[in-house]
């Protein structure tokens, strides 16, 4: 899953998501998101949210 919480002063927070369902081990199939994925969910974000979007990454572990 990749998701972002979004945050507007005097605005309810949202939460836009976006699933990666894996289907098991198969030759040549991705695993995870690619950078196409993320970048169609800030796109997504975009749109639905009719403004700038600020980015803080945090990669997690």
């Amino acid at each position: 899953m990749a998701a972002l919480i979004c945050i507007k002063a005097g605005h309810r927070p949202r939460l836009i998501y976006r699933i990666h369902l894996d289907r098991g081990p198969a030759k040549g199939r991705r695993k995870g998101f690619t950078e196409t994925d993320h970048a169609r969910l800030l796109d997504a974000a975009h749109q639905q949210l009719g403004g700038p979007v600020v980015l803080a990454w945090d990669k997690g572990v």
